[in-house]
């Protein structure tokens, strides 16, 4: 598998088989067969890499290159038909991801309450003794225990689901984009 170089709003993925192409495990007809995981990581990509200074985020056409001695003009339909369900399957699998991702965010969350609480309680105790190595070692455990504590649900409740967001919606672009496949 190699890159072309991009062209203007859209970029070009080699593959130099078909194997590299398809899951080897799906069974599935061609126009509806997963894609490999390297496929997808190098569309995915490469869909994303856009010539510094463009204004875009992402190309807006994807080629496919294929050898032509495994393209037939039913395996070209079959090629575009798989990438757009691969990556509108791929979408929905991420949204529900972030579904996921958001329960478990709220769960930490409502733990982090149920930690940090006693443990503001401990830290406001122990800062009535000042001068106490133990109390100030106790109170600055408290602290650091509070920041770990409040960064997990931070993590997934804001990062985590900013990177599935864009992830879904650059998988939903892919599916919705002109594609065509030649030979190569």
């Amino acid at each position: 598998m190699q890159n072309n170089e991009q062209k203007k709003n859209g970029t070009s993925v080699t593959f130099r088989t078909i194997a590299h192409f398809y899951d080897s495990d799906d069974p599935t007809p061609e126009n509806n067969r997963e894609l490999s995981d390297r496929a997808e990581t190098e569309i995915f990509h490469q869909v994303l890499s856009v010539p510094k200074g463009d204004d875009k985020e992402m190309c807006n056409h994807l080629e496919i290159i294929i050898p032509a001695s495994e393209l037939t003009p039913d395996r070209q339909t079959a090629i575009i038909s798989a990438i757009r369900s691969h990556f509108r399957l791929r979408a929905v699998g991420v949204q529900r991801d972030m579904k996921l991702t958001q329960k478990v965010g709220l769960r930490e969350f409502r733990l982090t309450i149920a930690v940090c609480i006693p443990s503001f309680i401990g830290i406001a105790i122990c800062s009535q003794f000042k001068g106490n190595p133990i109390s100030e070692v106790l109170e600055n455990v408290l602290v650091i225990f509070c920041w770990v504590t409040i960064w997990q649900p931070f993590q997934s409740l804001v990062f985590d689901r900013w990177t599935q967001s864009k992830t879904a919606l650059v998988y939903r672009k892919i599916a919705d984009m002109e594609i065509s496949v030649r030979a190569g």
